[in-house]
């Protein structure tokens, strides 16, 4: 059994059958490839709910909520705000990592979470994107969490409790286990 495989069982999430993705529109709006890892979870589930409050997003979703595109030119936004605002302090009250500061580098999101924890890509170019890390950005406090994996396996990780998270591990708890599709 798959990661994928399993992650789908855990949920009970039924397979996907809205439209297909267009990832190389995705990927050109994004400024990143989409990772493969990324491309076959959404062509399994399609966008939707994890649990109470996770959101998993998909280029083009048609709930806003749940547009991977649209979450993440906004989520850059506030960042850029953030970020700008906090340049004139000392860089140790900074809330940008620094591995953001490296030429090119870049936040991709590809899930939220109604608890202010976004979930990013760190894209760096050149590197295969099954390489990338993943950060969790924490919206309240301007925290950053790094976590190893790619996006299947850090979800299957976090619910099946074999990955540990500060602000994630609420999703190992039994009633987080559901996927429901967005609509």
């Amino acid at each position: 059994m798959t990661d994928l495989d399993e992650l789908r069982a855990l949920l009970g999430a039924p397979r996907y059958t809205g439209p297909a993705f267009d990832w190389d529109a995705a990927s050109d709006a994004l400024g990143a490839t989409i990772p493969a890892d990324f491309r076959a979870l959404l062509d399994t589930l399609g966008p939707g709910l994890i649990g109470n409050d996770t959101l998993l997003l998909a280029p083009g979703a048609s709930h806003p909520s749940y547009d991977q595109i649209a979450m993440h030119r906004e989520r850059r936004a506030g960042l850029d705000e953030i970020w700008e605002f906090e340049a004139e302090d000392p860089p140790e009250e900074r809330s940008k990592p620094a591995v953001l500061d490296e030429h090119g580098v870049e936040p991709i999101l590809w899930a939220s979470s109604g608890l202010g924890y976004y979930l990013h890509w760190i894209a760096v170019p050149g590197q295969d994107p099954a390489t990338w890390r993943i950060a969790v950005d924490i919206a309240r406090g301007g925290e950053w969490e790094f976590l190893p994996g790619t996006a299947t396996e850090l979800l299957l990780g976090l619910l099946s409790g074999k990955t540990d998270s500060f602000y994630l591990g609420y999703l190992r708890k039994p009633e987080q286990h559901r996927f429901s599709p967005a609509h």
